[in-house]
């Protein structure tokens, strides 16, 4: 048992010490995995917010140019003139070269205008269409001469031609060129949205690597892409769903009511979206890149967390070879114990703290129906046994705590057999029991037992009291004790002489005897024609209850004479006494108060019971014959 216990803490030291290097390796690997992607996607963010800002800087800068430029054109005293007077010969050649100076510096290359006066839209010097307040397309005309702002800015599909999306930028001409006053005409710039971007993916578009970007409004339609064709041609912008799926349906959720100079960052499927708003155009900003995680395996942060995992383990490696060298001698003596353990002829057995056999001895095992220690190993302890007073004497020794030592009689086959009964906790490998049971019926059944009668003597019951007492202090358990003495035993023997007064004494031990019905209880010739029965955890009505059964046994039983010629009988008187031990008692206590019990049970006119219970208020009580 020793061996495979020592065998079993070294396979479990080995076995725990992988697991725990595993469990180390595994967490390990996915808290640092888990840091270098937070470290390579805030990196990543932040490389695409950097160069999403300078994108838009641009971006705004460029338009910022177009605005001013389509203002103070508007503002031009010599424009005013030629919008109040466009017909005159000498005014209009003036306004004209006016108006196709400032187109040279527009992205377009050329002024779209219109006034009042004579209703028609120019571009350039050229004519293309005259004004009609009745005409759809033509209202935008009347909503920006008639405006507060200094400017408007949209983006709509060419209604002329119908070939791409263009962003117009138109400013109202008013007659005296101050705030408030009536507006008199409509200058613009008017410029394709491919043309007008393309300078985001021109030569200095150098955008981080793998990486793309995007322009879109507030509804997810995209309106610039690298590809131009993307976007040019199209009717119906496409949109960001078309392109992302549910990354781009998550942009256009989260971009509702994001505030002009915030942004935000998000992964999905291993792709890092960056979105900020165009606050201008009203359009927003997505720069798109794919995180290739992967790269954390050829970092050289990983090459050193690699090393440091190899070091772990060349510890555990060697951690598990110095535990090997310590136990190696442990398991040899523990080898030889086991051999020793599996010869001895005491009562052997190691159990769990359910009580189920963790080893037995051979000389247990024999006592069962399991001839084979494994067949024992696992199973409760008392369901190996078929005689009921070795079920009775170890399941006592089990249920008690700490160390446990008494003497207790148990029936093996047809005789009566003591053993001694010893047992301890195990709390230190595992949470168990130790039992040990010596038989001393060979080695001290003179020491211990009457050889008259067979029941215990005096200083059997000395030595079992005590445990006893001890026992029911820690439980707080009651005793009782029978004294018994034969009335009129030395005229019965000086009537039919010591054969026959020996003859009686048998007979009545063995009543009393067969009284002591649990291994605890323990019958007791104290001398002379003196009985006695202790009765541990037991309490005064049941102690009287067998004190009155024996009385009557004794009273009806017909001992039969030596000579044959007819038979008789004796009487028995009975002291009853019932205690709950502590610290402030002794046993003697006990056995005093029975004596003197049984001596008011002779004084009351014998063949009766009296007794006390010294665990209430005082209180006699007699069990007559009468």
């Amino acid at each position: 048992m020793m061996y495979r216990l020592n065998s079993t803490i070294n396979h479990k030291v080995v076995v725990f010490s992988v697991f725990f290097f595993f469990f180390i390796l595994t967490s390990g690997s996915i808290v640092f995995f888990q840091v270098m992607r937070h470290f390579i996607t805030a990196r990543s963010a932040e490389e695409l917010t950097q160069f999403a800002e300078s994108k838009r800087l641009q971006l705004e800068a460029r338009l910022s140019r177009e605005i001013e430029l389509t203002v103070r054109l508007a503002e031009s005293p010599l424009v005013r003139l030629l919008f109040r007077n466009p017909d005159d010969p000498v005014i209009r050649p003036i306004g004209v070269a006016e108006i196709l100076a400032y187109g040279k510096a527009f992205s377009s290359g050329v002024v779209s205008w219109g006034c009042d006066v004579d209703g028609r839209y120019y571009e350039g010097d050229s004519h293309l269409t005259t004004y009609d307040p009745d005409d759809a397309y033509h209202q935008w005309y009347p909503a920006v001469r008639d405006q507060k702002e200094p400017f408007s800015l949209n983006v709509y599909h060419e209604y002329f031609t119908v070939e791409d999306w263009y962003l117009y930028i138109n400013a109202p001409v008013r007659e005296h060129g101050s705030e408030g006053a009536r507006g008199i005409g409509v200058v613009g710039n008017r410029v394709a949205l491919t043309t007008f971007l393309s300078f985001l993916y021109g030569v200095d578009y150098a955008p981080p690597p793998d990486s793309d970007m995007y322009l879109f409004n507030g509804s997810g339609e995209i309106t610039a892409a690298r590809d131009s064709a993307f976007i040019a041609g199209a009717a119906e912008k496409p949109l960001l769903s078309d392109l992302f799926a549910k990354a781009g349906e998550k942009i256009v959720s989260e971009i509702q009511g994001l505030a002009p100079d915030s942004s935000f960052s998000f992964i999905d499927n291993n792709t890092q979206y960056m979105v900020i708003p165009i606050a201008s155009l009203n359009w927003y900003m997505v720069v798109v890149k794919p995180v290739a995680f992967s790269l954390i395996l050829g970092n050289s942060v990983t090459i050193v967390f690699a090393a440091m995992m190899g070091v772990v383990f060349l510890v555990f490696v060697i951690f598990n070879c110095y535990i090997s060298t310590l136990i190696k001698p442990a398991l040899t003596l523990a080898g030889i114990m086991d051999m020793i353990l599996s010869i001895t002829p005491n009562l052997l057995a190691v159990v769990d703290e359910k009580s189920r056999v963790i080893y037995m001895g051979k000389a247990m095992r024999d006592m069962t129906n399991f001839y084979n220690a494994k067949d024992c190993e696992g199973k409760p302890i008392l369901d190996l046994f078929n005689n009921e007073d070795m079920k009775a004497v170890i399941g006592e020794a089990i249920q008690q705590s700490g160390y446990f030592e008494t003497i207790r009689k148990a029936r093996i086959g047809d005789k009566g057999q003591f053993f001694k009964v010893m047992a301890n906790d195990i709390d230190s490998i595992f949470r168990g029991k130790f039992l040990l049971l010596v038989n001393v019926t060979a080695t001290m059944m003179y020491g211990l037992t009457d050889p008259l009668t067979g029941l215990a003597n005096r200083r059997n019951f000395d030595q079992c009291l005590k445990d006893e007492w001890k026992r029911a202090i820690r439980d707080g358990s009651p005793i009782s004790f029978l004294m018994m003495d034969l009335d009129l035993f030395k005229h019965y023997n000086d009537t039919y002489g010591h054969p026959q007064g020996d003859q009686l004494l048998k007979v009545v031990a063995d009543v009393i005897a067969r009284a002591a019905k649990r291994p605890a209880d323990l019958a007791v010739r104290m001398g002379g024609e003196e009985f006695a029965l202790l009765l541990p955890n037991t309490k005064l009505l049941g102690a009287l209850e067998i004190a009155e059964r024996i009385r009557r046994e004794v009273e009806e039983t017909c001992i039969p004479l030596a000579n044959g010629k007819g038979t008789t009988s004796i009487t028995i008187s009975v002291g009853a006494a019932c205690m709950i031990p502590d610290m402030q008692k002794v046993a003697e206590e006990l056995v005093s108060s029975a004596d003197e019990l049984l001596y008011e049970a002779k004084h009351q006119g014998r063949n009766r019971v009296c007794s006390r219970d010294h665990s209430e208020p005082p209180r006699w009580s007699i069990f007559d014959a009468t």
